[in-house]
């Protein structure tokens, strides 16, 4: 395995998920009409979203740095 892959396989983990037909579509939608880059962009940020709702770290911190700027 190369150092990039090793180094990605740390930092990262692959999950497999199955949507309706709905989801799939309406994510497909937004990629589309250029809100996101892709489907893995949208994944992201729903799940960043997901986490600063739930004040999870370090998705919080985040939030508290950009309202100070603004």
């Amino acid at each position: 395995m190369s150092k990039r892959k090793e180094g990605m396989s740390k930092n990262r983990k692959r999950f497999s998920v199955t949507l309706t037909t709905a989801y799939v579509e309406a994510m497909e939608g937004l990629v589309d009409v250029g809100v996101y880059l892709d489907l893995q962009d949208v994944f992201r940020d729903a799940l960043r979203q997901l986490f600063r709702s739930h004040r999870i770290e370090p998705f919080l911190q985040k939030v508290s740095n950009d309202a100070s700027v603004g």
